[in-house]
């Protein structure tokens, strides 16, 4: 049982970098916790800018969606700064 422990416990760390999230902008990455400075200077100008509102009608962030050939990459900002990254494909 307590094999069963550790093993589980050893899994979990050696998982933990598959958790940050990240996409590549040819040779250079974006990351959670980037500024919106650092995505448009990678990345350049989104293709579309969606306002993302709470149930009030305040927008409380903004989702920059970026059109490649293969995919689409959707990047959620907050206050500045980068909290989601989701690649569609």
């Amino acid at each position: 049982m307590r094999s069963l422990v550790i093993a589980l416990v050893l899994a979990t760390c050696l998982a933990a970098p598959a958790w940050a999230q990240s996409v590549s902008f040819g040779s250079k990455l974006i990351n959670v916790g980037d500024t919106v400075g650092t995505v448009q200077q990678v990345a350049g100008k989104p293709d579309r800018i969606v306002p993302i509102q709470n149930k009030y009608g305040a927008t409380v962030a903004e989702r920059f969606e970026y059109y490649l050939p293969r995919k689409s990459v959707l990047i959620t900002v907050v206050e500045g700064k980068v909290t989601d990254i989701r690649e569609v494909f």
